[in-house]
């Protein structure tokens, strides 16, 4: 048995916070999110899957987005025609697919939940829940029912497992107790970033994010391939997204004009280019005398003619010789004092009361993770204005 595995899709996301900086970046990734999912499919018909396995938020929202639910129903109906059947659960983003009000998918698109949990589909049964709610405080395994003797036994479960940086604990579950309940493949969702674990010839693998959304993502963009061999899972990866996001570093500190500024950001533009991707680049340049808003411009238009490479973001940091700088005392008595365990935890409360401020669709901009770098910045635009450089 041969299964194509998938999860958080996120049909439609408004990539709010990236289209607030670059907003036909934004619209761009609005696009890929479809086109990823169509090109999903046809690795599963490329594939000649027996089984398309979709572990959850395959939206974005609760939005009513009935657009977005026909695209998703005219996709698994033309892998059905194929003789590919689905298998999808709910994550805890995905509103559209509750069958008590809209209805049921189609033929040969198995929505598991807690009314009907497993579906049998050739030597396989599968068996999933979904959410009932946008957020599960407590695991749902003990509710998930007991392999089927003889059988090869495939779990979907949107869940953090036991927790992730990035991501608050829906449906926590520890990777033990979930090998221990028997199944021979897991198949999950929650987590963008992509992994796998296996316990003897148990799998369990997170697909993560087809196209990514935004940097943080950009190790995603892919689905998982899983052959089934007497219950032995054999796993390959396969590339599906449409848009990457990289990350380009540049020295510009002993650039002597606007010339050589422009050739060295303009190479990095270039080099980003990719003849079967879109690409998104965040520039990370040293310099002691470029404001960021000046190198904003000057890549802006530089991208007017380069195909297909749109710009994410400018970091700015100060060379080495200015951090060292004696002038540097603020700054260095600053990244000292931001490693101390109080003044990271009142900034954690700064940004939880920030988060809490914005609409829910932007408010992975100021996710706890990234307070490293928010200090890193902030402090960096410090240490070029005392240098006279004024990094706004």
């Amino acid at each position: 048995m041969r299964l194509i595995i998938s999860a958080d899709t996120h049909l439609g996301s408004p990539i709010r916070s990236v289209a607030l900086r670059n907003p036909e970046l934004g619209e761009r990734l609005k696009q890929a999110s479809f086109d990823t999912f169509r090109r999903i499919v046809e690795v599963a018909i490329s594939e000649t899957a027996d089984a398309l396995v979709l572990a959850g938020d395959i939206f974005d929202s609760d939005f009513p987005d009935l657009k977005s639910r026909a695209f998703l129903i005219s996709q698994l109906t033309r892998a059905a025609s194929a003789g590919i059947p689905t298998v999808l659960i709910r994550g805890n983003h995905d509103a559209l697919l509750d069958h008590t009000t809209h209805g049921d998918l189609g033929p040969d698109i198995h929505l598991l939940h807690k009314g009907n949990p497993t579906v049998e589909i050739g030597d396989a049964m599968f068996h999933g829940l979904s959410f009932e709610k946008s957020h599960q405080e407590n695991s749902f395994l003990p509710n998930y029912p007991e392999p089927v003797a003889g059988r090869v036994n495939v779990g979907l479960m949107h869940t953090s497992l036991g927790g992730s940086p990035s991501h608050d604990p829906y449906a926590p579950c520890s990777e033990q107790d979930l090998f221990a309940h028997g199944y021979d493949l897991w198949c999950l969702g929650h987590i963008h970033l992509p992994f796998e674990r296996r316990s003897g010839s148990a799998l369990a693998v997170m697909p993560g994010i087809p196209q990514p959304r935004h940097y943080g993502e950009r190790f995603g963009g892919g689905v998982a391939v899983v052959t089934l061999v007497d219950g032995d899972p054999q796993l390959e990866h396969r590339n599906v997204g449409h848009l990457k996001f990289i990350e380009a570093e540049l020295d510009l500190t002993d650039c002597r004009d606007q010339t050589e500024v422009l050739n060295k950001i303009g190479e990095a533009l270039k080099s980003a280019q990719d003849p079967d991707l879109l690409t998104a680049v965040r520039l990370q340049i040293t310099t002691a005398r470029h404001t960021t808003d000046d190198l904003q411009a000057l890549a802006t238009e530089l991208l007017e003619s380069i195909d297909d490479v749109f710009l994410d973001k400018i970091k700015v940091s100060p060379p080495k010789t200015l951090i060292d700088d004696k002038a540097n005392d603020l700054a260095r008595l600053m990244r000292a004092e931001v490693q101390e365990d109080g003044f990271r935890q009142a900034g954690v409360e700064i940004l939880e009361d920030l988060r809490n401020a914005l609409p829910a669709s932007i408010r992975d901009v100021l996710a706890e993770d990234m307070l490293t770098e928010l200090l890193t910045e902030a402090i960096d635009e410090v240490s070029l204005s005392l240098h006279g450089v004024d990094p706004q």
